[in-house]
């Protein structure tokens, strides 16, 4: 995870062009993973547990998590 100046980036962020508040992107960025595939396992956890549960720790880490910085 590189900046495009060279440095790393530390900490985790929502990202700001994400599909819903950033959070899958944000994480799939941190731990250098594919966004599509989180999002899949994110679809399939919130089926297998049930959608509110899964909804509400969504909006929670949406609502916890800082915006990625400029």
């Amino acid at each position: 995870m590189w900046h495009e100046y060279g440095m790393a980036r530390s900490g985790l962020y929502r990202s700001r062009d994400g599909m819903l508040c950033g959070v899958c992107k944000g994480i799939a960025e941190y731990f250098d993973l594919s966004v599509f595939w989180l999002r899949v396992i994110a679809v399939v956890a919130g089926f297998s547990t049930g959608i509110v549960p899964s909804l509400v720790a969504y909006v929670l880490a949406a609502l916890l998590m800082k915006r990625e910085p400029w």
